[in-house]
């Protein structure tokens, strides 16, 4: 059987877990080797008395008592690194094929010769594109004590693939998304869909103002279409439909949603525009 963590089939008999019942090696049976998000407490590997999003969003609304989906932070991630074994292998190729897509409407659409320096900052921008947003999913959940990884699903993999044909006029930028699990109240998982496309607005803004500085063509175009492309990721990830990041936010705070649709919008045609406006 295949262990759920590492995601490896290895011999012996499958361990069930008491707490979270799925099914681990030998090496990953133990709650604490797995990062199991049914576990938490003082006691338990990992554990930090961190003040939760809900707690604090109820004391500041004048609650006190023990609400639901209020408490401390659990688990924290006891991985020898950022990300886990089986969490690598996802987010790599969904970080390959986010790029492919990336270069492939950078290459259409700006008006000047492919040469490396111009390879160079596409991927260099398309990769902290992707995985600025989703890190920032990850460790805002993790902050507040959520269990957090991300994964790719197989429709995303296949759309977001297609979608490297230069023609096609939609792009699906959703390889995967970060799973998160534990016990999160509406507010706090509004709050960790909406973080992701504001690092999008955020990193776009400073990416149009510097290539709109920047007098070098390659540079030029380059930034101000990742800028572009960090506006057009955003707007698909505030989609509000099932399985985006916009439906958990228009569930928690449409003004915050819409401010954010707004941005995203904004930094879209900003830069359509300004790479129009200086050919």
């Amino acid at each position: 059987m295949q262990c759920h963590y590492c995601e490896q089939y290895k011999p012996g008999l499958p361990f069930r877990c008491n707490y979270c019942g799925n099914y681990f090696c030998s090496d990953h049976r133990l709650p604490e080797n797995h990062a199991c998000p049914r576990v938490g407490g003082p006691k338990q590997p990992g554990y930090s008395d961190v003040p939760s999003l809900q707690e604090k969003y109820a004391k500041s609304h004048g609650h006190f008592g023990t609400l639901p989906g209020m408490g401390r932070s659990r688990f924290r991630l006891g991985y020898p690194g950022v990300f886990s074994k089986a969490e690598r292998k996802h987010i790599l190729i969904a970080a390959g094929l986010l790029t492919a897509v990336g270069l492939s409407m950078m290459a259409f659409t700006i008006p000047v010769s492919i040469d490396p320096l111009f390879l160079i900052i596409g991927v260099i921008g398309f990769l902290i594109s992707f995985f600025g947003h989703e890190m920032a999913h990850k460790l805002f959940a993790q902050r507040n004590g959520m269990w957090a990884e991300f994964r790719t699903n197989t429709y995303g993999l296949i759309l977001t693939a297609l979608s490297i044909i230069p023609i096609l006029p939609i792009k699906f930028l959703a390889p995967g998304q970060i799973t998160v699990v534990g016990d999160a109240n509406r507010e706090l998982q509004g709050a960790i869909a909406l973080v992701g496309p504001a690092f999008n607005i955020v990193f776009g803004t400073v990416s149009i103002f510097a290539g709109a500085l920047i007098g070098l063509a390659d540079l030029h175009y380059a930034l101000l279409f990742i800028g572009a492309f960090n506006g057009y990721m955003a707007l698909f990830n505030l989609i509000p439909f099932m399985g985006f990041d916009g439906l958990k936010a228009f569930e928690w705070d449409r003004t915050r949603w819409a401010i954010a649709l707004i941005g995203s919008i904004a930094l879209l045609a900003g830069g359509a525009f300004l790479l129009k406006a200086f050919p």
